[in-house]
């Protein structure tokens, strides 16, 4: 008797796995897995929270709750408020194992705009070849205004990789704001010897890439 309710359970559970299983690859191929900054699964089957980070966002003496997180696998940043209230979310894209938000830096663009420079370790891929990358994801609002949060994927500032026939090679970038055109805006510059990728705020959560 026994045997048979095990034999049962484990019927019902591979046919449960093998239609999400299908529901996911008819996802990727669709094209319809949620894009960077789009809204969250309503169905999500598992929520892996990853450490808190509280940092007044808006400066008025009472700190937010930013909390990297993974649903199904997918990378998430979730933003609450004192409240424990979600105030923002939006996907972020990694592409390896073991990615994880590891630093954030909050910084003033203009007089109204503020940013949240999101570091990211995309994790690290291994086949016929390794590779490793960070990147960079800048959060942006205006007048702090956090009902305004917008989300924007930046270039990476670190690039390990091993090609074929044995080559190898590896990029540090440094991440630095400056007026580069004294128009009273910071150009967010990731720079690695004579290479520079330049973001330059427009406003209304719009980056202009040089």
């Amino acid at each position: 008797m026994l045997q048979r309710i095990f034999f049962l359970l484990l019927l019902f559970t591979s046919n449960a796995l093998q239609a999400q299983d299908e529901r996911y690859f008819r996802q990727i191929f669709s094209g319809d897995l949620p894009k960077i900054g789009g809204p969250s699964f309503s169905n999500v089957l598992m929520t892996v929270n990853g450490s808190n980070y509280r940092i007044d966002l808006n400066r008025d003496g009472i700190e937010e709750i930013l909390q990297p997180q993974k649903r199904d696998g997918v990378d998430w940043i979730e933003i609450r408020n004192s409240s424990q209230n979600k105030i923002f979310e939006a996907k972020l894209f990694a592409m390896g194992g073991a990615s994880t938000l590891y630093k954030i830096r909050l910084v003033d663009i203009s007089k109204k705009a503020t940013a949240l420079l999101l570091f990211v370790d995309e994790g690290i891929t291994k086949g016929k070849r390794f590779e490793s990358a960070a990147r960079l994801y800048v959060l942006a609002f205006e007048n702090n205004d956090l009902t305004k949060i917008s989300l924007t994927q930046g270039p990476h500032f670190f690039h390990e990789k091993e090609g074929q026939r044995d080559m190898y090679w590896r990029r540090d970038y440094n991440v630095n704001l400056y007026d580069m055109d004294n128009d009273g805006i910071k150009e967010i510059a990731v720079q690695y010897n004579h290479i520079q990728r330049i973001m330059k705020y427009k406003g209304s959560g719009a980056w202009d890439r040089f």
